[in-house]
């Protein structure tokens, strides 16, 4: 079944479709590696050796690198064929009906006619066609193309990336949940329960204690002798004393209220907008997490 979806998908992607453009996987184009790597690099650059082998890594199960081709059409190339531009699409852990949208790049020398919309039109297609519901995003400054294009903001979520392809989203999705979440506690309680606490052996325990004598029974209040006056020293005694000064003498200094708390700016909720974002990529630029349902 597996062969017959690959073939029916395929058949959808090896042909010209409007004004004689379409997308196709790389992996049935091995021919357009070197190409292709030169157009990624000339957007993020990297060494060629090593962008041939991540874009080696495209395959069916994913990550999948559409090709945006313009020719005639033919699976195997041919003359007059142009490679117009890249996208790579990878799964999303915990989320089965979503793919992830990265390394967006059209040819400079072919920019501003319309096909970076086209390459994501053709895109979605792609994915839909594949089972898919929502393609996810981030962008440093392309939010308002992709708004254009049916995108909203959206939360972050988690690239699978090439993990994907040689370990199984199970086990992406038990590294991806936090500690402390129900699952993880399920597996604690679940687990072998602590060792018990060492047994002493009976040679080593020593006889029982013999109970404590009851305590002599109270004497009568009035057999008690009345205790002597209790004599304080002038210091105690001040202690002790009213709270109210001597006449004739200045009260004593009364301890200073603490300093009023310096005044705070009230809380600022920095809610995501086309203009604004509170989230960071890894090098603390801002970026735009963005998401769209196909």
């Amino acid at each position: 079944e597996g062969g017959e979806e690959e073939s029916e998908i395929e058949s959808l992607y090896c042909y010209p479709g409007c004004g004689g453009v379409w997308v196709i996987p790389l992996h049935q184009r091995p021919d357009l590696l070197e190409p292709c790597a030169d157009l990624v690099n000339s957007e993020w650059q990297r060494s060629h050796g090593a962008r041939v082998h991540a874009l080696q890594k495209s395959c069916q199960e994913f990550p999948v690198a559409l090709v945006l081709l313009q020719g005639s059409g033919n699976r195997d190339g041919g003359d007059g064929e142009t490679l117009l531009g890249h996208v790579r699409l990878s799964r999303v852990v915990s989320r089965p009906g979503s793919l992830f949208v990265e390394s967006v790049v059209v040819s400079k020398a072919q920019r501003g006619k319309g096909y970076g919309r086209t390459l994501m039109q053709e895109t979605e297609c792609y994915a839909k066609a594949r089972g898919f519901r929502r393609l996810c995003l981030t962008t440093h400054d392309k939010q308002h193309f992709y708004a254009h294009l049916g995108y909203v903001l959206s939360m972050p979520v988690q690239n699978a990336g090439v993990m994907a392809s040689f370990m199984p989203m199970e086990v992406l999705e038990r590294f991806s949940k936090l500690p402390g979440t129900d699952d993880t506690q399920g597996e604690v309680q679940g687990g072998p329960p602590p060792p018990s606490p060492p047994q002493i052996p009976p040679s080593f325990i020593g006889p029982a204690p013999s109970p404590l004598p009851p305590p002599p029974p109270p004497t009568h209040p009035s057999s008690l002798p009345t205790p002597p006056p209790l004599l304080l020293p002038p210091s105690a005694l001040s202690c002790h004393s009213s709270p109210s000064p001597p006449s004739g003498l200045p009260p004593p200094p009364s301890i200073p209220p603490p300093p009023p708390p310096p005044p705070q700016c009230p809380a600022r909720l920095v809610f995501q907008t086309l203009e604004e974002t509170p989230y960071r990529d890894a090098k603390g630029v801002p970026i735009f997490w963005m998401h769209k349902d196909i």
